[in-house]
């Protein structure tokens, strides 16, 4: 039995240092392979939680009302460059022409009963915009911009309002 094993025995006696590196570089690579498992693992919890911020960042953004307190006539809502949005009463007709991320702002045109009212009309996130129709006043707000599109709604101040 011994003599089975003798050419295997001398392979090791005659190449024991590089069996033994050989060993060693096998259990750092497990060591490794181990190691960025869990720091990936790791990572994959930050990035759902992270996702789980913007998802409800998102929501809650969506949700903006005019913060006039005048009555909605359209809804926050994200237009894209080169779209338009139209009020609930068909007397305000919004088209957005460009955006600006550098200065978080975006250039509007108005048409009010079909005429127009301002043309290219830049306004900042946060800012209103005021424009006199026979329903009243359109205030419409930019909540913010975002790569193509912008976040706006519009509200109608009465004309009998003080």
């Amino acid at each position: 039995m011994l003599r089975e094993w003798g050419p295997v025995l001398r392979f090791v006696h005659d190449n024991i240092t590089m069996l033994v590196s050989l060993a060693v570089a096998g259990i750092m690579a497990s060591a490794w392979i181990v190691f960025e498992a869990m720091r990936s693992h790791k990572r994959r919890d930050e990035i759902f939680t992270l996702r789980r911020k913007v998802a409800e960042l998102e929501r809650a953004r969506s949700t903006f009302d005019p913060s006039s307190g005048d009555p909605v006539v359209l809804p926050s809502r994200w237009v894209r460059i080169g779209s338009a949005a139209t009020t609930s009463d068909g007397g305000c007709w919004l088209y957005l022409e460009k955006i600006s991320m550098a200065t978080r702002s975006a250039s509007l045109s108005l048409r009010i009963d079909g005429t127009p009212a301002l043309q290219g009309r830049a306004i900042r996130a946060g800012e209103r915009l005021e424009a006199g129709g026979k329903n009243g006043t359109y205030v419409v707000e930019l909540y913010g911009v975002e790569g193509t599109r912008a976040h706006v709604a519009v509200g109608l101040r009465s004309r009998h309002r003080a």
